[in-house]
């Protein structure tokens, strides 16, 4: 008998806490734009066949969402990488609320299910975003301005 799947909350709030500690310099590009165009977008390149596309949703008092989509046009939708990660910046969080244009993440699914989900999958895709993070940080899109306490704390982030 399979063992069930518990959440690991204390993992998923220190990761969601990396991704806004990540996205707030690109949050940052972002708004620089905007005051110039109001429907702006940043174009991050990692490399020389990888390219996405940030943008701002929808803004609040305490929240923010920004789209980040990969721009390949030849590819199948699906192979391409969109996402929607809401900002929560009174608690500097931030969480993917939609993945490939599946909403409403569930923090833990059943196995087996009908849409094919893993156990873990909110934590995957918030996974990922980190994955995306540091890669654009390697290639100079983020330049991490955090004390050495926050960098001490956080050591998975600025390896």
């Amino acid at each position: 008998m399979q063992q069930r799947y518990v959440v690991d909350v204390a993992e998923l709030h220190r990761l969601t806490e990396l991704n806004y500690a990540g996205l707030l310099p690109l949050l940052s590009q972002l708004e620089s734009e905007s005051e110039s165009e109001p429907e702006a977008e940043v174009t991050l390149y990692a490399g020389e066949n990888l390219a996405f596309n940030l943008r701002n949703v929808s803004e609040s008092r305490y929240t923010s969402d920004i789209e980040i989509e990969q721009l390949k046009p030849n590819w199948a939708d699906y192979l391409q990488a969109k996402m929607t990660v809401r900002l929560y910046h009174d608690v500097r969080m931030a969480e993917i609320i939609s993945s490939q244009g599946v909403t409403r993440l569930a923090a833990r699914y059943q196995q087996p299910n009908r849409e094919m989900r893993h156990r873990d999958e909110k934590h995957q895709v918030n996974q990922f975003l980190a994955d995306w993070l540091t890669l654009c940080r390697k290639q100079g899109h983020i330049q991490p301005k955090l004390s050495e306490a926050v960098q001490k704390f956080m050591p998975y982030y600025f390896k």
